[in-house]
């Protein structure tokens, strides 16, 4: 089969999975796939399935990523391999593109290379992750963490909100807690690994451009605050001898708020928020929140943090409450391959007359597989830059575009690298 008809046959098959995959939720009501959950489970089933209709042999392993390859180099099954891949979880009430779309045109790229029959240097590899949004246990990354030798054992230590820790649902599934600590990385140093994922901004909506490049991506901090006080009855216990921590929680919140208003450059949201026993009629006991923090540089975002837990632990002190705060997840700000950078250019450039560069505030597995080997990670536009939202979307046309780029990107760095 000519290239062309094998990537317009791949093309179709990519279109029909991401209709497919969206309606794999653990809710009826919104999209929902978070690790270990059902829907999760049936999410991984479907793409074990399509891996191995393209050809590659596939595993799972005891976090639930899912590990097509394809041994396609003359070299054998340690040659180098270029990566292709994103997550396949989702947060809560969130849409069918962010980490699903970058999965699907791994598999397609395969599939489309496969089919054409064209001969490769490199072997292949589909990757979907288990776990990037963190929403479990509060700890992102961790399915690119494993496949690249980078998990934590304290990691196995970390509870989800009903305080069963990652450890104990690995031991409940009859999984092997050694093969997490001690399993041969996929992703090896001498590798290379790219990721197509939804912009989940505005900038090449607003340039009118389908396709881009990231080139940096933003740090980041996740911490929790705990403060605890003394439940009592809403109709008797006067103010001067309550214990209530919603107020001095508010406080907090506002904080948040004040930072981000006196500085552009941050990024900082309460998004989850937690009180108990949570009655119209009862003065709090407990109130919990997450606070979620990115800077473009590091450095920024330390000095931030420090600042931010300075006035925290400000109004801790003026409350005489018990104040617990957690940081649950760092990551440093990261540049990307500046060859993978340029290849995807040359490609974007080709197939949708756009090499615009993008420099992106969310998160990604990237990140992480660029502290192990070269790391290129393509922009695809969504409409509205709207993500984390049912209604984040991109077309059918731009999607089909990144997978061009994507398989055109595999065969020069076959050839170049």
């Amino acid at each position: 089969m000519e290239l062309s008809q094998s990537i317009d046959a791949a093309g179709l098959r990519l279109l029909e999975r991401i209709r497919i995959l969206n309606g794999v939720s653990t809710n009826t009501e919104w999209l929902e796939r978070t690790l270990f959950s059902p829907a999760a489970e049936a999410a991984a089933y479907k793409l074990k399935s399509w891996m191995e209709a393209a050809g590659m042999e596939v595993t799972e392993d005891a976090l639930t990523n899912v590990i097509g390859k394809l041994n396609c180099s003359p070299d054998g099954p340690d040659a180098s391999t270029i990566h292709l891949g994103s997550h396949y979880d989702t947060v809560i009430n969130g849409g069918a593109y962010d980490g699903a779309l970058g999965v699907l045109i791994a598999i397609a790229t395969v599939e489309a290379i496969a089919g054409a029959q064209i001969p490769m240097q490199h072997n292949l590899s589909a990757l979907a992750f288990c776990d990037e949004e963190g929403v479990r246990f509060q700890t992102t990354f961790l399915g690119s963490s494993a496949l690249s030798g980078q998990f934590e054992k304290a990691w196995l230590y970390k509870p989800d909100a009903l305080g069963k820790k990652l450890g104990q649902w690995l031991v409940d599934r009859g999984e092997s807690i050694d093969e997490v600590l001690y399993a041969e990385p996929t992703i090896r140093p001498q590798d290379f690994f790219i990721e197509s994922h939804i912009e989940q901004g505005p900038v090449l909506e607003s340039a009118n451009k389908s396709l881009g490049v990231f080139t940096k991506i933003a740090a980041q901090l996740r911490a929790e605050v705990e403060l605890h006080g003394m439940a009592g009855h809403a109709g008797t216990t006067p103010y001067r001898l309550r214990k209530d921590p919603l107020p001095y929680a508010s406080e907090m919140i506002l904080e948040v708020n004040k930072l981000c208003r006196s500085d552009e450059r941050v990024r900082a949201t309460v998004g989850q928020l937690n009180v108990f026993p949570n009655a119209s009629n009862v003065i709090p006991s407990r109130v919990t929140f997450t606070v979620d923090l990115r800077l473009a540089k590091y450095a920024d975002l330390v000095e931030a943090h420090e600042a931010l837990q300075s006035e925290f632990n400000r109004i801790a002190k003026r409350s005489g409450l018990q104040f617990v705060y957690r940081v649950k997840h760092t990551a440093e700000d990261v540049t990307l391959d500046p060859r993978l950078t340029g290849i995807l250019s040359s490609h974007c450039q080709r197939e949708a007359d756009s090499s615009i560069q993008v420099f992106s505030g969310a998160g990604h597995d990237s990140m992480k597989i660029a502290q192990v080997c070269p790391v290129g990670l393509l922009a695809v536009r969504c409409r509205d830059g709207l993500s984390h939202h049912p209604d984040e979307f991109s077309t059918d046309e731009d999607c089909l575009a990144a997978l061009k780029v994507m398989v055109g990107s595999v065969l020069e760095i076959d050839r170049e690298l």
